[in-house]
This record gives structure tokens, sequence and C-alpha cells, in this order.
């Protein structure tokens, strides 16, 4: 089990990771307007693949999972270029050797959960069967994408446990599964360790990344309020990676822990940052280089867990 990020092929990246110690990497590989060239469709992607497949070897960085489509597949718009975009990402991790590709399942939007189903079971079913043709798993991000970190007016429907089961239960196929992340539940009043329990043998692809409940907020408030819940660094929010880490590993999860950044109110290089929300005392920093300092607090808190890559 290694310690990486999420991070496109950029030499920057690498190098930073490389002389950090993590030891392994979600590989983006952007939307419709950025797909680089190592994407299958663009001329001589095999070779360029090999470039980049190189270029972590040699810095000592796995690739565990190759993050591709993080959109409303069910959005008729974008529906075939959501298609063809899935079918790209199992056609790469296949010739690189990776086991997992990752994003949403997409949602009818303005409407219950539940209605989604079909449209899920008519689309992912579809993938799924490409997805075992080609020895790779499907692994979807389970972030409600909604208002208050809820699945209000969200784009993804597998984002809660009930959502999890339907969708699961409506296609015959164990590629489909998890890309788990404990910051998208705790909001939810889910505990982590018991969802690890629930779907362990569907957790595909595991985020690092922490959630905190500012209970002072949640008291005058309700958990319906913006500074209710936010995301944080492993570490910093209410999650126990200790007994999470344990939990993956007695339910037989052998893949990598990526921290997934960005979103830290403090360790986080903010550009355009939110009004400061002084009343609830949830206060932005502004700062540069923070995030990669943030991204080293956290892999050394999980290293404690992980000793040794172990």
């Amino acid at each position: 089990m290694r310690i990486g990020i999420l991070s496109g092929h950029n030499p920057e990246r690498i190098a930073f990771m490389q002389e950090w110690g993590f030891g392994s990497v979600e590989l983006l590989t952007g939307y419709f307007d950025s797909v680089p060239d190592f994407m299958p469709g663009n001329p001589d992607w095999q070779a360029k693949s090999d470039t980049v497949k190189a270029d972590f070897e040699a810095a000592g960085i796995r690739i565990s999972c190759i993050g591709a489509f993080y959109l409303n597949h069910f959005d008729p718009a974008a529906e075939e270029a959501a298609k063809a975009q899935v079918r790209n990402a199992i056609l790469l991790a296949e010739y690189l050797g990776v086991s997992a590709v990752s994003g949403f399942a997409g949602r009818v939007v303005g409407q219950p959960l539940e209605a989604s189903l079909p449209k899920f079971a008519e689309i992912w079913g579809e993938h799924a069967r490409f997805a075992d043709d080609h020895g790779v798993r499907i692994a979807f991000e389970c972030c409600p994408m909604g208002q208050y970190n809820t699945p209000m007016f969200g784009i993804n429907c597998i984002c809660t446990p009930a959502m999890y089961e339907a969708c699961f239960n409506s296609v015959d196929s164990e590629a489909l599964g998890l890309e788990w992340d404990p910051s998208h539940i705790i909001p939810q009043g889910v505990d982590p360790c018991e969802n690890i329990r629930q779907f362990g043998s569907r957790i595909y692809h595991v985020h690092a990344k922490g959630a905190k409940v500012n209970t002072h907020v949640v008291a005058r408030y309700g958990m319906l309020h913006p500074a209710a819940c936010e995301h944080c660094m492993p570490g910093f929010g209410d999650e126990d990676w200790g007994q999470i880490i344990k939990e993956l590993r007695r339910t037989g999860y052998h893949g990598d822990l990526n921290i997934e950044g960005w979103h830290d109110a403090v360790w986080r290089d903010q550009k355009d940052t939110p009004p400061s929300d002084v009343a609830h005392q949830v206060r932005p920093v502004v700062a540069p280089n923070l995030e990669d300092a943030g991204l080293i607090i956290a892999l050394n808190h999980l290293r404690q867990f992980c000793p040794g890559g172990f």
C-alpha cells in the first residue's frame, strides 16, 4: 500500500513526488478540451504512453489508477463523447498495466437519485462488459457533487451507500466498484469504517482526503450550511486513518492511497479565495505554496500506518 497524489504527467510534479518519497499516483487524463497526447485515439499514443510509464517508473512511482471521467455521463449532449472517454481510459489502463480507471457515474439532474438507475444500468452495463474484456475495473468516486457536500443538485448518482448498493445490484458485474473517499460520507453521518466493512470487496481505489464537521456551526445553523463541513488533508479531519487503513487491509484491499489535495481551506494554494466566514470562525487562508506543504504533512501522517509502503 503506497501513498501518493493525483497528478497529470508533469515533470515538475514527478520531481516533487520523488523528492519527498511519494510512491504512487492517480494519473489524471483531463476532460474533453484537454486530453493528453498519450490517450488512445491520438497519433502514436502507445509510444507516448511508454514515455509516461518510464518517467514514473524512473522516479519509483507506481501508477495506481487512471483518473478520466469526472463529468456527467447522463447529459445527452455529452453522452457519446463520455462513453468514448471511458473506453479510451480502459484501453490506456490495459496498455499500462493499471488495474483501475475512475470518475463519476453521472446522474439524471433534478430527479430523485433512484431515477438514475435505468440509465446507470444501460450505460455502465455496457462499460462493465468492455472493462471485463480488457481486465480493468471501474472505480466510481462517491462524491455527491452537490450543495453543502450533499446530493442536492449533484451530477453523480453513486453518492450515498444506498445508491452504491442499488447501482451495483443493477449491473451483474464485479467490474464496477468504488473510488472510496471518507470525506464524501462523513458529511452524511456515515461511519467510514462501517462503510468499508459493507463495501470493502468493491473498493478498487482510495482517495485519501478528510472531512471536518464544524460542530459549532452545525449547532447553530444545521448541516445544510456552507460552513457546516469542510474537506481537508488527511490528519486534519474527523476520520481515523489508522482504523481506516486497518479495515481496508482486513477486507483485502491491496491498492494505494492517493492524497487528493486542492480542497483544504488552509493547506491549499489560494488564488481566488471565497469571503471569510468570520462569524463562524471558518477563515480560508491566502498564501502561496501551501498545497505542497499540506501534501507532505498528509504523507507523514499516513506513513505511520503504512511503514515502508507495506
